[in-house]
């Protein structure tokens, strides 16, 4: 490239120098000469200097490694976020055969024992069940209370409990293998089926 470059300027020089020995048959001056050596050979532009067209100022260089290393870090922490929320999930599954009974005193309660299956903790302190009934309401189930009285309704994973959930409703009011779903206050859902004795 450097050897392209040295022959375009010897070319040039020679075709200036072919220009000035012309302008100086025709009887030019010394000023008409010093006018077409300030000028360019083929277009009669001012020639080029030193400065190069199209190079960046050094602030704008600086503010664009700035944006790059800001755009990095945000896609590493995004990155790492969605990584932690994938890995730490909690994941209930029920033991068993959930039943719903008639309560003595009026009313249906829901036994029902989960597990935790996933990596997060879970706490079913105020969680609801919604059970499906015959002509398609919805009832819900809540105040949760463990069988075992002493028992924490916060599960760790590989932790499960036997829970008793409770509704004002009649028992006759549910088909058997009616459909319902879990609903804590951390927004989990979990599905599945009850039966009646």
């Amino acid at each position: 490239m450097g050897e392209a470059l040295e022959r375009e300027e010897l070319r040039k020089a020679v075709e200036l120098a072919r220009l000035i020995v012309r302008e100086a048959e025709r009887g030019a001056r010394w000023p008409s000469l010093a006018l077409i050596l300030n000028r360019g050979v083929y277009t009669r532009k001012p020639m080029r200097t030193g400065k190069r067209a199209g190079a960046m100022p050094p602030i704008v260089t600086v503010i664009i490694i700035v944006a790059a290393v800001v755009a990095a870090a945000l896609a590493a922490y995004f990155i790492y976020a969605t990584t932690a929320r994938g890995v730490r999930q909690v994941s209930l599954t029920v033991i068993g055969q959930p039943t719903l009974y008639a309560r003595q005193g009026g009313g249906v309660e829901l036994r029902v024992t989960f597990k935790n299956d996933g990596t997060a903790d879970v706490d079913l302190t105020g969680s609801i069940i919604s059970v499906q009934t015959k002509n398609k309401t919805v009832v819900e189930f809540a105040n949760p209370t463990p069988v075992i009285r002493d028992g924490s309704l916060k599960l760790s994973p590989g932790d499960s409990v036997a829970l008793v959930y409770t509704a004002e409703a009649q028992l006759d009011w549910f088909p058997d293998g009616a459909m319902a779903t879990l609903q804590t206050r951390d927004g989990y859902q979990t599905s599945f089926a009850v039966a009646k004795p």
